[in-house]
């Protein structure tokens, strides 16, 4: 099982690709420094996964299945260009900002989807881990219409909290992403590929401030919205192991202990995207997602929810629901992306109830989203 590991950004690397180990760690130290386009290269994983050559007269930076950081590059609001290349094997890459720690911005291409809807998608990173299971709508995702035999022309224009990504020469957007919810505002440059056959290819590449009449043109997409009763915000507990909860009828009295991580309030789509307060690691992948609904009867209330990746529910202590929606976890195609698609009856109490969820995360998204229909009668707080 894959399992991402929550250290900065420059020395580990996410959603998919290698973390070096420590003898990887040592070539990598050992490798003569790369310099491309002005800057010096840091290779933040396999360190075989990076070189520059020349091509065409071009001085083209090759990643493969790894990430890079230029050095020094540092980027807040402006315009960055780039011309990229790759073929059309299954595999993932492009381009990362505001990198800062553990936190930036993401766009990359799935480079087998020309025209596709999710051939482009832009995801935050928090806490090491990529949230593309939970950005889903036309404010992340676009139909990019690309060639893989030459160079594509990329732009992207960064205005306070929002961006607008050009491609080909195209007169609009093709995305525009209204909120860059890694909400780190600046921070480093790099390029990063994954996947079973992930390469890029990249050259031409330039970083300026926003010239005058220059700006952020595209608008928000309405696809995607909280449903009628979404909950909130949920309190969130300090991460534990998932074997504790594994097979479990009732909630462990040791997990009732727990600390709290925070309370986190939902994205305006009505998901909880714990990767804002933690990311998983090696024997520490779930978290208690909790609120107190205190009812003014005894009734039965319809609770819709999404997660990622695995769920155990409990209410007043008792399981009533246990599930799976990772990638791939029901077939080849599933993605385990995250709506308010299940259902369960909660049979409520008169006074305080107490709902938890029991969340695991392997990769993709880490998120939980609660709603219910009818809560009249209902004070539902964290």
């Amino acid at each position: 099982m894959l399992r991402r590991l929550s250290v900065p950004l420059c020395t580990a690397l996410v959603a998919g690709i290698p973390v070096a180990g420590s003898a990887q760690e040592d070539a990598a130290a050992s490798s003569p420094t790369l310099t491309w386009s002005g800057y010096e290269l840091e290779n933040v994983g396999r360190p075989d996964g990076v070189s520059v050559t020349e091509i065409d007269g071009r001085e083209v930076l090759t990643v493969k299945r790894t990430g890079v950081m230029l050095t020094g590059a540092e980027f807040s609001e402006g315009v960055i260009e780039l011309d990229i290349a790759f073929d059309d094997f299954r595999g993932f890459g492009g381009l990362m900002w505001h990198v800062n720690e553990t936190r930036s911005e993401y766009f990359y291409l799935r480079k087998h989807k020309s025209g596709l809807p999710d051939a482009g998608q832009y995801s935050p990173v928090r806490n090491g881990l990529t949230s593309w299971q939970i950005y889903t709508d036309r404010n992340a995702i676009a139909p990019f219409a690309f060639t893989q035999e030459g160079w594509n022309r990329f732009k992207l224009v960064v205005q306070g909290d929002r961006a607008d990504i050009y491609f080909n020469g195209s007169a609009e957007p093709v995305l525009h992403i209204p909120d860059l919810a890694s909400d780190a505002g600046s921070g480093g440059i790099g390029f990063r590929a994954s996947g079973p056959n992930g390469e890029i290819r990249i050259s031409n590449f330039s970083q300026r401030p926003l010239r005058a009449g220059e700006g952020i043109v595209g608008t928000a997409a309405t696809d995607r919205a909280a449903p009628d009763g979404v909950i909130e915000a949920w309190s969130v507990s300090q991460r534990f192991d998932e074997n504790v909860i594994d097979g479990a009828m009732m909630l462990p009295v040791e997990l009732e202990a727990l600390e709290t991580l925070g309370t986190l309030a939902v994205e305006p789509f009505g998901i909880a995207d714990i990767s804002r307060l933690a990311g998983p690691e090696d024997n520490l992948d779930s978290v208690l997602v909790s609120t107190r609904i205190t009812s003014d009867a005894a009734r039965n209330v319809r609770f819709r929810f999404g997660y990622s990746d695995r769920l155990r529910l409990f209410l007043n202590g008792e399981l009533v629901f246990d599930g799976s929606a990772g990638w791939r976890s029901r077939d080849f195609f599933f993605l385990g992306t995250i709506g308010f698609n299940d259902a369960v009856v909660l049979d409520l109490e008169e006074g305080e109830n107490v709902l938890v969820a029991a969340v695991s995360e392997t990769f993709g998204g880490w998120g939980f989203a609660g709603a219910i229909d009818d809560d009249d009668g209902l004070v539902i707080a964290p």
